[in-house]
């Protein structure tokens, strides 16, 4: 269990507070153990349901560009739980996903997408690498307001990511009753511990897939990570 204690989401009656956490069961990317936690303050809950609304989901900036960076982002901090999800708005596969450490030898993502990681690289590593070569790159693929969205959206993310690496929260220790938000490898190692669940996966399919820590029965996926 987590460093600090889960909320039960039944115990949420607040309207605007419960629809985040059903959004979490129904489509990951958050789960719902990390909205569990943000739950103890209503104000965390909600505020950051509302940036990542606005400027993950929606915002100015292709959902693809943001959603790789947040990938880049949890394997550069090794968040297996973090690194673990995949956004249901979905666009990238997992071949892309896999290159993203090593971009800039990728010849599955595109120039655009290894100029995005520049920018996510500079913010997670140093930022001094962030240097007029890379400025110049980002000004060629991204108007100002892409670049301001996807910087803002690399700090909000990594913030989020690092705190809750700390709390060495799991997958499954909440809502293991459904694989939104799972890799196809993980919701697989959730249908071998629970059978109900290969009959939710290909219906859960279109929320997107996800990589994820999965808790003790799922050791070996988070040694592979």
């Amino acid at each position: 269990m987590p460093r600090i204690s889960y909320v039960d989401p039944d115990s949420i009656t607040d309207p605007e507070l419960a629809g985040y956490l059903e959004d979490s069961r129904r489509h990951g990317t958050p789960r719902l153990e990390s909205q569990a936690i943000r739950a103890h303050v209503p104000a965390v809950l909600r505020s950051f349901n509302q940036s990542w609304q606005a400027v993950f989901r929606e915002g100015v900036l292709d959902h693809r560009i943001k959603e790789l960076a947040r990938v880049f982002v949890a394997k550069s901090l090794d968040c297996g739980y973090c690194a673990g999800q995949r956004s249901h708005q979905g666009g990238l596969d997992e071949r892309a996903l896999d290159d993203v450490i090593e971009f800039r030898e990728s010849t599955v993502l595109s120039e655009r997408e290894k100029a995005a990681l520049l920018l996510a690289e500079a913010i997670a590593w140093d930022p001094l690498m962030a240097d007029d070569a890379v400025w110049a790159t980002l000004h060629e693929h991204f108007t100002e307001p892409e670049i301001v969205e996807l910087g803002y959206f690399i700090g909000l993310t990594m913030g989020q990511q690092k705190f809750l690496k700390t709390l060495g929260i799991k997958h499954g220790e909440l809502g293991a009753d459904n694989t939104a938000g799972l890799a196809p490898e993980v919701a697989a190692a959730f249908a071998a511990t629970d059978p109900a669940l290969a009959e939710t996966g290909p219906a859960l399919a279109e929320t997107g897939p996800a990589l994820a820590e999965t808790g003790p029965a799922l050791a070996a996926t988070d040694q592979a990570r």
